[in-house]
């Protein structure tokens, strides 16, 4: 009489294991389809030795506006997105919270406009060096992007 029992309990421990893994796969690819939208190319920064920073191009190809809203690196004490703005005596910049990235088009990060700001270098930057940032996008979560250093 307990064989049948232990069947049972045997089965629907199977069926929820299924179930289970069922799930997570379906989170997966639903955290991989919202990062799908956005393309990162083009990153690279200059030599630089306390204070640098990250150029690069993002493209939405989502039907959705993204937000850019956090960085990180392990090569500066600081990762901040930046803007470059106009004062009396020249140009300043400033952390901005979040850089919008319009649906269906891209935003080019330069100098003189947006850029990652990398604070408190731990080391030199030198031509042909490469590290990696990582950016935060509201929808599509984290990024991670790799960086080459180029000269001048």
């Amino acid at each position: 009489m307990k064989t049948p029992f232990v069947a049972r309990r045997v089965a629907f421990g199977v069926l929820y294991a299924t179930l289970g893994a069922g799930i997570i796969v379906l989170l997966a690819a639903a955290s991989f389809g919202a990062s799908a939208n956005i393309t990162i190319h083009d990153a690279y920064s200059r030599p630089a030795n306390d204070m640098g920073a990250v150029f690069l191009t993002i493209e939405n190809a989502g039907s959705i506006d993204e937000q850019l809203d956090d960085a990180r690196s392990t090569v500066a004490g600081a990762t901040e997105v930046h803007e470059t703005y106009t004062v009396a005596s020249g140009d300043a910049m400033r952390h901005i919270p979040s850089l919008t990235i319009p649906a269906g088009k891209s935003v080019t990060l330069k100098p003189g406009g947006y850029h990652i700001m990398l604070i408190g270098l731990k080391n030199d930057l030198r031509p042909g060096d490469r590290f990696t940032i990582g950016l935060h996008f509201h929808d599509a979560g984290w990024i991670d992007v790799p960086v080459v250093v180029r000269p001048f």
